[in-house]
C-alpha cells in the first residue's frame, strides 16, 4: 500500500494554469482538513522511483518533455493525469501510452482532486467517494438476473430512483443509465465482443427480451444528494479495456482543430463520449472477471456538453 504521495506539478509537463489551479485547490482542501498528511508538492525536480502523481498537458511545447518522462518512470509507483486547457489533441499521446486519467482543467474541483489523492494513496475510488450517508436522499444497489424486457427497461427497473429526481433531469439520468447498463449486458451478459459491435449494428437494443443467468447478474447502485447522482453498474465479463475506452472516445471527439469526429459514422463508442461529457465517468477493469463504470453527474437541468472527465483505477 502506498503512503505517501508526492503531487508533481512541474512546467516542464504543465502549463502555470494547471499548476495555478491545482495549487489552489490544495490549499481548499487543507483549510477544510481534507488534504492527506502523507502529500506533498513538488514543483521542480522530483524522484521517479518515488510514489508520484504527475499532472501533466499535452501540447507542442510539452510533448518532448513528456515522451522523456515516460521513458524514465515506472507506472506501478507513478501515476499521470492529463490535464487539458483547451481543444488540443492530447489522446494521440493518451492512447500512445494507455493513459486513460484525463480531466480537462475546467472540470477539475476539490471534490475530483481529493477523490484523485485517494484512490493514488490504495483508498478505494468509489461512490462514497463523493456521496455520504449524512446527505444522501436515496442510495440503493440492485442485482439484476432473470428475464426482462427491453422495452422502457430503465424506467421499469429504477421507478423508485426516477421518481426522486426533477422532472427536468429524469430523461438525461435515462439516457446515461441505459448506456452503462446495455453496455453491460453486452459485454458481460451477451459476450458481444467489442470487434462485433464495431462492424455491425448488432447490439442489445436489437433485442426485444433479455435473459441474466445468476451467475451472470449485473449489479446496479444508484445514489442521490442535493447536488449530484451516482449510477455504478458492474458487469462479470470485464472485456473492457483502457485501450478501448481511448480509442472510441476519441474517435467521436474533435480536437487538434477538427470539425467533425473521425468516427461519425461508427456503430459504437458515442455513448461512452457522451457519458464523458456530461460527469466523472470511472472505469474499474478486472480483465477477465468484471467492469464496473460509474458515473458521478450534476443535478443541472440544461443539457450542455461539458469539456471531458474520465478516470480508470489500476485493478
Amino acid at each position: 500500500m502506498k503512503n505517501n504521495c508526492n503531487i508533481i506539478l512541474n512546467h516542464d509537463f504543465c502549463t502555470n494554469t494547471v499548476q495555478e489551479k491545482i495549487l489552489h485547490l490544495c490549499k481548499v482542501l487543507e483549510k477544510k482538513d481534507l488534504l492527506p498528511d502523507d502529500i506533498s508538492l513538488e514543483q521542480n525536480g522530483f524522484d521517479a522511483k518515488n510514489n508520484n502523481l504527475i499532472f501533466v498537458t499535452p501540447s507542442k511545447n510539452t510533448m518532448q518533455k513528456l515522451r522523456d518522462l515516460m521513458g524514465k518512470i515506472n507506472l506501478k509507483t507513478n501515476k499521470i493525469i492529463i490535464v487539458p486547457t483547451s481543444e488540443e489533441n492530447y489522446f494521440d499521446f493518451a492512447i500512445e501510452y494507455n493513459l486513460c486519467n484525463v480531466i480537462h482543467v475546467k472540470r477539475l474541483n476539490e471534490i475530483m482532486l481529493h477523490a484523485i489523492l485517494k484512490d493514488f494513496l490504495n483508498k478505494k475510488l468509489s461512490l462514497d467517494s463523493f456521496f455520504s450517508e449524512e446527505t444522501n436522499i436515496f442510495d440503493k444497489s440492485y442485482s439484476l438476473y432473470g428475464d426482462f424486457s427491453m422495452l422502457r427497461l430503465i424506467e421499469n427497473l429504477f421507478e423508485d430512483f426516477i421518481n426522486q429526481l426533477d422532472p427536468n433531469i429524469r430523461n438525461t439520468f435515462i439516457i446515461n443509465c441505459h448506456e452503462l447498463v446495455t453496455n453491460a449486458l453486452a459485454y458481460g451478459v451477451l459476450g458481444i465482443t467489442a470487434y462485433t459491435r464495431d462492424i455491425t449494428e448488432h447490439d442489445v437494443v436489437n433485442y426485444t427480451n433479455i435473459t441474466i443467468p445468476k451467475d451472470k447478474e449485473v449489479k446496479v447502485r444508484l445514489t442521490l444528494n442535493d447536488k449530484r447522482y451516482g449510477i455504478s453498474v458492474k458487469d462479470s465479463g470485464g472485456l473492457l479495456t483502457k485501450q478501448r475506452i481511448l480509442e472510441r472516445i476519441r474517435r467521436q471527439s474533435v480536437v487538434g482543430g477538427e470539425t467533425i469526429p473521425q468516427g461519425i459514422e461508427d456503430y459504437t463508442g458515442r455513448g461512452l463520449a457522451i457519458l464523458s461529457h456530461h460527469g466523472l465517468l470511472i472505469f474499474s477493469i478486472k480483465p477477465g472477471e468484471c467492469t464496473e463504470v460509474s458515473l458521478i453527474s450534476r443535478l443541472e437541468t440544461a443539457v450542455e456538453k461539458k469539456p471531458i472527465s474520465i478516470l480508470a483505477l489500476d485493478p
